[in-house]
């Protein structure tokens, strides 16, 4: 399953678990609800530092490939 975001409206802690809702920029400035992400409070940490830790890597692989292309932009010219 695919669900886009745009942002994160709650974050709440319920029977061990965090409930994060996720939600999307709606019509007329409105927000939308359009999941909950739940995961197990003792798990937290370990999700959010492994999702920071891919994302940082991606924005790595992001700016090396800027740096590339800017590289050959400027060797064509």
């Amino acid at each position: 399953m695919q669900i886009f975001t745009e942002g994160i409206k709650n974050v709440s802690i319920s029977n061990n678990n965090l409930r994060i809702t996720l939600v999307q920029n709606g019509p007329d400035n409105t927000v939308v609800e359009v999941a909950t992400l739940i995961v197990p409070a003792n798990q937290g940490a370990n999700f959010v530092n492994g999702l920071a830790n891919s994302l940082k890597q991606i924005d790595e692989q992001m700016k090396a490939r800027a740096e590339a292309d800017q590289t050959k932009s400027e060797d064509i010219q």
